[in-house]
């Protein structure tokens, strides 16, 4: 077909989190020059709006593999085989954690070369030690989600920026009005710990200290608990700080919320990667991150923020102080943070690390490493 290579992205995902953020940022960087786009996801994808780019979507819903493992799911394999050889797909790349269930068997049924994104850890050995064998290349999104991976057939790429996203500068001043501003941005789980972040300023009113915000942005509607959420705002109400802590909800826009942060906090139990991260330092606002996951690479690359003690609340604390107190260089860290996401994580240098994985599994010498 017009001599570029046929590539189809398959995701379960019919509204938008972090691994469907990112795989919107690759659709619309991708050269199409060189590739043919597809796209299998839900009928009702709500996000397919944001892709900028022309490609080709095939409508289709891939249930839950515990619910539909039997003749549904095998109806589902063979008509994502169907549509593969219908279009003489080349590549299909499965995003995500329930995709490479479906595209997994292709490797029997097809000659197509496949790829799994692989966004999320977990200690199940289905997936760190079967899954792999089936793909041609695993890219992993952080070095701790490789290290989870057994073989040699994963390459590390992390997620991306789009700097078009965040078009205008910083709209706010460092301490405007003498207040700081906090943000942490998620949806509303408890491995992302919001209750150590609010345990960590409620130091700051023990202390007397009332002239801060902590906006908490995101909701319990993807992969979310209410429960959780619940005792959140409990805990909010218990603390006596309702005027302090701002329970947001979710945002369409981000990084527009983060621009007027003068710090944002993430301190999620084994973070796989930390997409709102990087947007935190495209929007020049400085990040705590907890040490753990891939979230302390990110700081150690771009030296955007601070990395505290695993699940140490004291230590966020002391460090929030810091910031509080102006004992840090606080406009150093947002340029520095900034300058380095807009080098190294900027969507076309991605996109063209993606590139040269489909060229290294498509050349004529290729062989397979499959993991074990």
């Amino acid at each position: 077909m017009n001599g570029k290579t046929n590539v189809m992205f398959v995701t379960h995902a019919d509204r938008k989190g972090g691994a469907e953020q990112s795989l919107i940022h690759l659709i619309n960087y991708l050269d199409t020059s060189k590739y043919n786009l597809f796209l299998l996801s839900p009928p009702d994808t709500a996000y397919l709006n944001e892709i900028r780019t022309k490609y080709k979507h095939f409508p289709l819903r891939l249930n839950s593999i515990k619910k539909r493992f039997g003749f549904g799911y095998l109806e589902t394999v063979f008509r994502i085989k169907s549509f593969v050889k219908k279009h003489r797909i080349e590549i299909v790349h499965a995003n995500g954690w329930r995709a490479p269930w479906y595209t997994a068997p292709l490797k029997f049924m097809t000659k197509c070369k496949l790829v799994w994104h692989h966004r999320d850890y977990t200690h199940l050995r289905m997936f760190n030690h079967v899954l792999p064998r089936f793909f041609d290349r695993v890219i992993c999104i952080s070095r701790f989600v490789a290290n989870s991976l057994q073989g040699g057939n994963k390459t590390i790429i992390y997620n991306g920026v789009d700097p078009e996203l965040a078009v205008t500068s910083k709209s706010r001043v460092f301490m405007q009005d003498d207040t700081l501003v906090i943000g942490t941005f998620g949806r509303i789980v408890e491995w992302k710990r919001y209750h150590l972040i609010m345990e960590a300023v409620k130091k700051l009113a023990d202390a007397g200290i009332y002239n801060w915000k902590l906006f908490i942005v995101g909701d319990a509607s993807v992969d979310g608990s209410e429960g959780y959420f619940n005792d959140l705002i409990r805990k909010a109400i218990e603390y006596g700080l309702e005027e302090n802590i701002i329970f947001y909800g979710h945002s369409k826009n981000p990084l527009d919320l983060m621009k007027e942060c003068d710090l944002t906090i993430n301190f999620s139990l084994n973070e796989p990667f930390g997409r709102v991260i990087i947007e935190s330092l495209l929007a020049q606002t400085p990040v705590i991150v907890s040490d753990s996951g891939g979230a302390p690479e990110i700081i150690r690359e771009t030296r955007g923020g601070f990395i505290v003690k695993d699940g140490d609340v004291e230590e966020l604390y002391r460090t929030i102080r810091r910031v509080y107190n102006k004992a840090v260089n606080h406009q150093e860290l947002s340029r520095r943070g900034h300058a380095s996401v807009m080098n190294d994580f900027h969507m076309r240098m991605i996109a063209a690390k993606v590139e040269h994985t489909y060229n290294s599994i498509m050349a004529p010498s290729f062989k397979p490493d499959p993991a074990g």
